[in-house]
């Protein structure tokens, strides 16, 4: 029998990375802080970044990429290597 707890589900792992990058590119003390600094920079919504934040939206690869960018290098060779 499958046990739901222990499936793999790549959107909610790609949904975790995007939310960790958001953080590490735009430190911040809260999600609305975060979502005030980054929402003018990726030409989106505080809403919609905050949508990112708790994972309940998935972000476009253009997002991502502007995101992996702003997050470093040394971040994403991180990820890749794991």
């Amino acid at each position: 029998m499958k046990n739901p707890a222990q499936s793999f589900d790549p959107a909610i792992s790609g949904r975790r990375r995007f939310r960790d990058l958001l953080w590490r590119a735009f430190p911040s003390d809260s999600e609305r802080a975060l979502a005030q600094r980054a929402a003018p920079v990726l030409g989106v919504s505080e809403r919609q970044v905050i949508n990112w934040l708790r994972e309940e939206h998935g972000a476009s690869v253009d997002h991502v990429w502007k995101v992996i960018v702003l997050a470093g290098a040394e971040v994403v060779i991180r990820r890749i290597a794991a």
